[in-house]
Parts: C-alpha cells; structure tokens; sequence
C-alpha cells in the first residue's frame, strides 16, 4: 500500500518505528518498498526532463523537453524479487504536451525528427546477494563483486534516498556507418548515469507498508543519439529528469495519458505492453531510413 494511512497516523502520533538498515535483508526490503514494491502488483513512474547537449566550445546547448513513463511489473519467488521494465519516452517542446515531430538540430543546422522511443522488457531479480540481470528469463554476465546487497543510504528531515551509479558500454552499435553516416556515432554506446530515489523514512520502517511514496531523478550522459544526425562529431547528450512514482495508472495526469495514447498507448494495458527486448537501436533501423547526406 502506497502511503498508508496507519504508517501517517503512527507518524503524527509520534510513534514511529525507528528504520534499521543493518543487514543486507534489511536494505533490500526498504529498497524494494522505495523502488518498487514488496508484494506482487504494477508499479507506474511519472518523470519529465530535458535532452541537452555538451558540445565542445559552445557549452550546454537545449535540444527538447522529454516525458516518460515507466512501468514495473513485481513478481515475488522463492529467490527474490523479479522486476519486468517496460519505458516509453515522448519527446515535446518545453511547456507543451504534443509529440514533437520536427525540430530545427541547432547543432548541426539539420531538420531531424524525434524517435519516440521505448525500452524493454529488462528484467532483475533482486536478492540478498545483489542484483541479478536476466535476459529471456536467464542470467547474463554482470560486473557484480559478490558482495552481499548494500546501498549508501543518506537521511534528513525525516526523509531517506539512496542513489545508484553505473558506466560502460551499453551494447554494439548496430547501425554500419557506411549506410549510416549520419546516424552513427561510434561503434560502442557508452553511457554514464546516476538514479536517486527519495521517500519518507517512516514510510520505509512501518511493517505495513509495502509501496512506499518515492520521488526518482536521473542524470545520464551518452553517445548522439542516431535521429539528431550528428555522426561521430565531438561532443556528447545529457539527459536530466525527475518525477515520482504514481500510486496507480489512474492518476496519470490527463494531458500525459493523452500524450502517450497518441505513441505509445499499449504502455498502460493489463498485459506486457509489447513482445521481446526492444530498444532504440533495435527499433530505429527498422522504422526509418538513412537520411542523405554525409557527416
């Protein structure tokens, strides 16, 4: 339950449970309850931000405004919590809810039209012995230490966050850069980013709770992407949002669920949202063109 009403009443009474965070089963839970949830249901983020790019000589430059749901599907097993991740992006102008399907690239003096662009199923299973990444339900190779579960926790004022941090490559490019030119920015996607989750620490200790309120932030850096047609030139994206998770699909703002409806609507049925592991660079080849010209 999201907030509940026995942990606000305990909390007002001042008998609050004090959050011990001194095991690794300990801070699995309240992660579980700040990130996701501890029994099985769907769970809804809600964040907006902006596409920047870091362009050397010429600073931070505004690109588009961005607004994205994600969804969390949690199945508690025997070993663990399995979280499926399905994401949906839809790229807009600044104070706008329309998808954006032009925009003049101030980088490059280019035409370029957003890829609204959608991502999963990801799955990870959470344990006592950390995370584990799987692919079409199996494992596949991580850089996990095999240290038990542990996360660097801040508080104050009553509230709690935690934040992850992770770079690398993020896969191949699988675009060829003699059919690609202008879509291809090398042949690695590498990628560096930080997630924050904030929520109220009583919240996170009351046994009742199982979906604690959690606001979320990330802060990303990586490669062009391919529909901005900047080829291999310097300079790199920086994607900032935040929002919160929502405690249900009903109270997706109107305006947002009209936004999505109109790209990606399936993101909100009962069942998975869409078949297999999809991403950007697995769908964009398959839905648009190479655009003329050379980098």
């Amino acid at each position: 339950m999201l907030a509940s009403t026995a942990s606000v009443a305990a909390a007002r009474s001042g008998a609050v449970r004090e959050l011990d965070l001194g095991s690794s089963a300990a801070q699995l839970r309240a992660f579980l309850k700040l990130n996701v949830s501890l029994v099985a249901e769907t769970v809804f983020y809600l964040y907006e931000g902006s596409l920047e790019a870091a362009v050397p000589g010429r600073g931070m430059v505004p690109l588009v405004a961005s607004t994205s749901i994600v969804r969390r599907d949690v199945e508690p097993r025997p070993d663990g919590h399995l979280v499926s991740i399905w994401e949906a992006t839809v790229y807009h102008r600044s104070g706008e809810k329309e998808p954006l399907d032009s925009f003049v690239n101030p980088l490059n003096g280019r035409t370029v039209r957003p890829f609204h662009q959608r991502e999963g199923r990801n799955q990870i299973l959470w344990t006592e012995a950390g995370p584990r990444f799987l692919r079409q339900g199996q494992p596949i190779a991580t850089h996990r230490s095999g240290a038990p579960f542990s996360l660097d926790w801040q508080r104050g004022g009553g509230r709690i966050w935690v934040s992850r941090q992770s770079s690398g490559v993020y896969g191949r490019n699988s675009l060829d850069p003699a059919v690609w030119p202008l879509e291809y920015s090398g042949p690695e996607l590498l990628y560096s980013e930080k997630t924050t989750n904030s929520g109220v620490e009583h919240e996170l200790a009351d046994p009742n709770v199982t979906n604690a309120a959690s606001t979320y932030a990330l802060s990303q850096v990586m490669l062009w992407w391919p529909w901005l047609l900047m080829g291999q030139a310097p300079g790199f994206l920086v994607w900032d949002t935040q929002g919160v998770k929502l405690p249900g699909v009903a109270t997706v703002p109107g305006d947002t669920r009209r936004l999505f409806e109109k790209v990606h609507p399936t993101i909100f049925g009962s069942g998975a949202p869409w078949d297999g592991e999809i991403s950007l660079w697995t769908e964009y080849p398959q839905q648009r063109t190479p655009a003329p010209g050379k980098e």
